[in-house]
């Protein structure tokens, strides 16, 4: 009598598939609360992407500190105009609630929240009213142009094409969010939805007329797309995936116990992320999980888990039928574990091994979704082990199942045509090798000319909703993207009203009218950029300085005003553009002393462009730097001037320049660009003789060549010039050719020659990072600007994902080679096997690059995704073939044995997964779009690799690294093998068996399996030939004898008798 099989014994009372089914059962019952917390924690905050000690992340921080304006709402609508402000007061009015009614609202209201969500709320005419104002007193129409582009679009035309007045301007509101609101990601939601819910419900504007746009909203519109393509596409790619696996199947228990596997899978793996992020609350004593949440990238994961479940099972499945074959029920299941352990856990560790290599990016999505998909991968085989076993015993298929899987009398499991490709796979395999290693060569070379791209609107489909309110947006208002710059200005850089500004001879310091001229013309700098609409600072609410021409009048009015300012300093604070930023001294009355002033220009940068690529940010940080850099290197070069002229016990004021430069034709002059044109503004403002020949500009070059004609008049025209400028001027400048002999001449000759090219602060960048202080040195500090905002962070993740892409897949390449040359215990075995791992890889990745298709961070994970799916069928592949050489097989018959071994599963695991993951293709939300049809080809190119160059380089010359001895014979007749190799119950030693032999269930121990309903797949190994059961009443047709007989006598019997002890041994084990 046979002993019960593992899962068919008793534990304490109850059998053990049983209590494996109830350890599971409590396991998975924690799933669906997971899966759907996890979910509802999604968060695209791409703030958080870079790692906290990068000086991008730093200097965000730092100014969220300082100034509130990131976290801002921008809402317009149809109709919202200058000359209609009605609905948009009563909005505010709404919005912001009177303390009254707060007082008397439900504490738990909407109501009662909203002063702890909303910091303030500006809109366009309540600032043209500040403006045009009697403090400010600028004129309306100044006032107007001014804030074009950032809170009032242009004018609009009629008809005819003739400009409409100032009413007809577009105009909005800006919502600051507090950092109440802004605290995660489930109450900016709710803030966001307030402002829409007010906009409906209390001001009847209609939901499709409302335009919102503003950092919040991007992250707020890709947290629901996401979600909304999560829950509607994957119950979409479920059904797919169901009825493919049962046209495969052609069974509907064997269809709903692979697809349990991939679904619990999936679930779990969303549930890992959610219990993971408890973890770090509660063991870490985090105040919130950091990698423990979903995020746009993520999201994709379940259907990456979905897939490699899929396959596990699939395969493990095709070794339960195996053992089917070979010993009947009894312990059938066991055997398929017993025989798919091995290849199964291998697969996943090296696909996981894969993925975790994305941890190493230090973006913050990538990483996560390596970690987290690298440990759900490992948790499938699990599942696959506890899940899968336990459904196969409990609800086994039946033997009448089974045995349809035979097929028809001439062929096998694999259709003649597949049969005929491999047959020329191994037949020409060193041809076939060198054809795919030349076509690997030829279109990876396409991955040295990929490029990164990173956008957050770029996330969504160009039809999405949010696309569409950008376009409106920029169109009948100005950009939103905001790009910040802080001048930060020492305190010992500030003159108060009445003081001498270079009076100490060490720097020459500003006056409050002098720092808004500053940032008046840093700001216009900024808006001659293409990318730029406007720029806001305190010099857009501030009067222009006096330009009457009279020294005397514009001198009175501008003290008058920096006295009116300099009392008002504290007052200005409330306009979010401009702070102190406080010392950790303090001063006698135990104060903190105010340590820099932080001036803030704010740019509005376009999100969309002409182009398909949008705008470059990385260009346009560049671009940005070289119009604002060369403003503060001229304040460096002016302290130096004050302290070459306070030797000479002069002064900038009333003093006259001449701007010496270098060009090689005599007559070319300077562009308004150059660095003698910014210091030469510099230096009219600060009150060098405005008069006429004040500040000139002089070539060298022409100094060289007079061309007077003689050289005595050449001679006399120098001494001449030599003359006038040491008579009239009273310093010359060297701005860029400080080592210029024609100038060392010049200085040698007695000329006051100030040379400003060498100052020492110039070494140091005009841009810095709040993380970083400035070098020490003997000078006063300088005035320098600080770079930030969300387009700095966008351009270094885009920087990054370069360097990520490589790491990522050198770091996966390196490991997983490492695990296959252990494992194939061969250092050249383990470095020839990731030929076929790398091939879709290098194939998509250079045919992007070819292309020109930018790699984003939605394509980029794909990348160790392929990777883990082509290791996956390499290893069971390798599996079968050494199986095979161990037997004493020679390199293409263990070829042709994995081959039909795992090729059927190979098939089946691309048609389900791919096309099941195709469906994501059709998605609204671009990397889930992305994922969905670069998978389905990252997929279909594994197959490729995996079933048509794996096997020629195992049956090559390289195939001796892996074991086996050289097949004896130049060609193999696929017919005359194709009996034995496949395993199917009629062979067995030297006796056959017909159907009627099959082994039979042992009701003594297993379910009952006459109880289950007759199947019949298709695509799944067979036996050589059909041999009718004698119940039917049909006999075999001769040809079956003659099939028998040549396999028994034939000039393959050796090779037969191999496979059928391998067949043997193999369920043995």
């Amino acid at each position: 009598m046979k002993q019960p099989s593992f899962l068919a014994r008793k534990t304490l009372g109850q059998p053990n598939y049983f209590l494996i089914a109830m350890a599971v059962a409590f396991l998975v019952a924690l799933m669906p609360r997971g899966a759907r917390l996890a979910i509802e924690s999604n968060n695209n905050n791409a703030a958080d992407w870079l790692p906290s000690n990068y000086s991008e992340s730093v200097d965000l921080r730092w100014f969220r500190d300082h100034f509130v304006g990131q976290q801002f709402a921008l809402v317009s609508w149809d109709g919202c105009t200058l000359g209609n402000p009605e609905k948009l007061n009563f909005f505010v009015k709404k919005l912001l609630a009177r303390k009254e009614a707060i007082d008397v609202a439900d504490p738990h209201s909407k109501m009662a929240e909203r002063p702890f969500w909303y910091e303030s709320v500006l809109t366009g005419p309540s600032v043209l009213d500040q403006m045009s104002g009697p403090d400010a007193g600028i004129p309306y129409g100044i006032a107007c142009k001014r804030l074009e582009g950032a809170l009032v679009g242009p004018k609009k035309v009629d008809a005819s094409g003739k400009k409409l007045g100032n009413e007809s301007r577009t105009t909005c509101a800006v919502v600051f969010l507090s950092s109440e609101a802004t605290r995660d990601n489930r109450t900016m939601r709710q803030a966001i939805e307030g402002i829409t819910a007010t906009l409906v419900n209390d001001c009847a504007i209609p939901e499709e007329q409302i335009r919102m746009g503003g950092p919040p909203v991007d992250n707020i519109q890709i947290d629901i797309e996401g979600e909304r393509t999560l829950i509607r596409l994957a119950g979409l790619s479920g059904i797919v995936g169901l009825l493919l696996s049962y046209w495969c199947f052609r069974s509907i228990k064997l269809t709903s116990i692979v697809f349990t596997v991939g679904v619990i899978s999936a679930g779990m793996s969303l549930a890992i992320v959610f219990y993971f992020g408890i973890a770090e609350v509660w063991l870490f004593g985090m105040p919130k999980a950091r990698l423990g949440t979903v995020d746009a990238i993520l999201m994709s994961m379940p259907a990456v888990v979905y897939v490699l479940g899929l396959s596990g099972a699939i395969h493990t499945v095709n070794y339960y039928r195996d053992a089917r074959r070979e010993a009947g029920l009894h312990g059938a299941a066991e055997s398929a574990v017993k025989m798919g352990w091995g290849p199964c856990l291998l697969a996943a560790l090296t696909t996981a091994v894969g993925l975790g290599s994305l941890y190493t990016s230090d973006i913050l999505p990538i990483k996560k979704f390596g970690m987290f998909s690298g440990i759900a991968v490992l948790g499938t085989v699990g599942v696959l082990f506890t899940v899968l076993p336990v459904f196969l015993h409990r609800f086994p298929i039946s033997d009448d199942l089974v045995r349809r899987q035979s097929g028809g009398k001439h062929g096998g499991h694999l259709p003649s045509w597949a049969q005929r490709v491999f047959g020329v796979v191994i037949n020409h395999n060193v041809a076939v090798v060198a054809m795919w290693l030349a076509v690997m060569a030829g279109v990876g070379f396409g991955m040295t000319k990929i490029g990164t791209s990173v956008q957050l609107l770029k996330l969504l489909d160009e039809d999405a909703d949010l696309i569409h309110d950008y376009a409106w947006l920029e169109e009948n208002l100005g950009n939103l993207v905001p790009m910040e710059v802080v001048l930060t200005i020492p305190e010992e850089r500030t003159a108060e009203p009445g003081e001498a500004p270079d009076a100490d001879g060490m720097q020459y310091r500003l006056t409050m009218v002098d720092r808004i001229a500053l940032t008046r013309m840093i700001q216009e700098r900024i808006e001659a950029l293409d990318e730029v609409s406007r720029s806001l600072s305190l010099a857009t609410f501030a009067p222009k300085q006096s330009n009457s021409g009279l020294a005397v009048l514009d001198g009175s009015v501008d003290s008058t005003t920096n006295r009116r300012l300099t009392d008002l300093r504290d007052e200005l604070r409330n306009g979010d553009y401009l702070r102190f930023e406080k010392s950790p001294t303090t001063d006698a009355a135990g104060n903190q002393v105010i340590d820099r002033e932080l001036w803030r220009v704010s740019a509005r940068v376009a999100a969309l462009s002409d182009g398909d690529e949008g705008v470059d940010y990385g260009l346009f940080v560049n671009d940005l730097k070289k119009a604002v850099d060369p403003v503060l290197f001229a304040l460096d070069q002016r302290d130096v001037i004050v302290r070459e002229l306070a030797k000479r016990e002069k002064s900038i004021r009333g003093s006259k320049f001449v701007m010496l430069y270098r060009s090689n034709e005599e007559d070319t002059k300077l562009t308004k660009d150059s660095q003698e044109a910014v210091l030469r503004e510099l230096l009219l403002s600060s009150g060098a003789d405005a008069g006429r020949g004040g500040v000139i500009s002089f070539n060298l070059a022409k100094f060289d060549r007079p061309g007077r004609g003689s050289a005595e008049e050449d001679n006399a025209y120098r001494d001449a010039a030599i003359n006038r400028l040491m008579e009239e001027y009273d310093a010359l400048i060297l701005v860029s050719a400080g080592s210029d002999p024609t100038a060392r001449q010049m200085a040698a000759g007695g000329l006051p020659i100030i040379d400003v090219s060498n100052s020492p602060l110039l070494s140091q960048s005009a841009s810095i990072s709040a993380a970083k202080p400035l070098l020490k040195t003997d000078l006063p500090r300088p005035i320098r600007a600080v770079f930030t905002g969300m387009v700095p962070v966008v351009y270094k993740t885009q920087r990054q994902l370069l360097k990520s892409l490589r790491e990522s897949i050198g770091w996966a390449t390196l490991l997983i080679a490492g695990v296959m040359m252990v494992v194939l215990r061969s250092p050249m075995a383990g470095l020839i096997s990731m030929i076929p791992n790398v091939f879709p890889i290098v194939m998509v990745f250079g045919a992007l690059g070819w292309l020109g298709i930018k790699v984003d961070i939605g394509i980029m994970m794909t990348a160790s995704v392929a990777l883990g799916v082509a290791v996956d069928d390499t290893v069971h592949f390798l599996t079968w073939f050494r199986r095979g050489v161990a037997q004493g097989l020679d390199r293409k018959q263990s070829a042709v044995l994995a081959y039909e071994r795992c090729a059927t599963a190979m098939l089946q695991t691309t048609l389900i997964g791919g096309l099941g993951l195709a469906v994501f293709a059709t998605s609204s939300f671009t990397p889930t779009q992305q994922f969905g049809y670069l998978m389905i080809t990252m997929l279909g190119t594994a197959l490729v690799g995996d079933l048509l160059l794996l096997p020629a380089i195992l049956t090559s010359p390289l195939g001796r690294f892996f074991g086996g001895k050289a097949s004896p014979e130049a060609h193999i007749d696929w017919s005359s093998m194709e009996a034995s190799v496949h395993d199917d119950g009629g062979l067995d030693g030297d006796q056959d068996r017909d159907q009627g032999d099959w082994p039979q269930s042992d009701s003594a121990d297993e379910p009952d399996s006459r109880t289950i309903a007759t199947e019949q797949p298709v695509g799944s190994p067979t036996a050589a030939e059909r041999v009718e059961s004698p119940a039917t009443g049909n006999t075999a047709s001769s040809s079956i004898e003659e099939d028998r007989h040549s396999i028994k006598h034939g000039p393959h019997a050796e090779l037969h008798a191999k496979l059928r002890r391998l067949r043997r041994e193999s369920s043995d084990r």
